[in-house]
């Protein structure tokens, strides 16, 4: 069975990334209103984060890509990671008083968020896997006619797998530990699923992977 797509006529990719992060905000908003964090505070956390999310993503993107333009840059998963990670960071310079419970739920929202926004590129044909004419391939009329592995949709269901997986673990003895599982879990998934993209194809090691190690180290 083969997918094929036409060229969507409204910004899909766009919504996806919107819809990620703002399913990434209710998460979060949720566990930290039910630990009694303030409302205030976590609103200026959210706009930190959705500042650093998109600033480093586009580049991150830029610096790998070539990309000269910041508009029309896409949003990389690692330097969004790294945006929000530092906003974490730079929150808790703020309010020190909050930092472990701010870490370990920006942290854990990190696996959600990303699972979403590859449906935007899913759908918007780029991140395409490699040259793959089997079953759930998939064929963009408007980039090539060559079909592709959806490498897209096997990361959206792997990282939602990583999430629940974290979330359960939050909850069990192993709760101390999440921030490092959530990092090891998501830097070998990533890792391991680049090899299925077409981008990687020659290469030894891409970008991608070598931030994936930093992040398991």
């Amino acid at each position: 069975m083969n997918i094929v797509f036409h060229k969507f006529n409204f910004p899909i990719y766009g919504i996806c990334i919107l819809l990620s992060i703002i399913i990434g905000i209710i998460f979060i908003y949720h566990n930290l209103r039910k630990i009694n964090i303030d409302r205030e505070k976590i609103i200026l956390s959210f706009t930190l984060m959705v500042v650093m999310v998109i600033t480093f993503g586009k580049i991150f993107t830029m610096i790998t890509s070539g990309e000269n333009n910041i508009i029309t840059a896409g949003l990389s998963s690692y330097g969004g990671a790294i945006g929000l990670i530092l906003s974490v960071i730079i929150f808790n310079i703020i309010y020190p008083d909050y930092k472990k419970e701010f870490i370990r739920y920006y942290i854990l929202s990190l696996p959600l968020i990303y699972s979403i926004s590859k449906l935007g590129c899913f759908f918007a044909g780029c991140c395409y896997g490699f040259i793959y004419n089997n079953i759930f391939s998939v064929t963009y009329i408007d980039v090539s006619n060559t079909s592709y592995f959806p490498v897209q949709l096997l990361e959206t269901i792997m990282f939602m797998i990583i999430f629940i997986i974290c979330l359960r673990l939050n909850k069990s003895k192993y709760n101390k530990y999440i921030i490092e599982i959530v990092f090891i879990l998501c830097g070998l998934c990533k890792f391991l699923l680049d090899y299925l993209r077409y981008s990687h194809i020659g290469q030894i090691l891409s970008i991608n992977q070598i931030v994936s190690i930093v992040f398991i180290l």
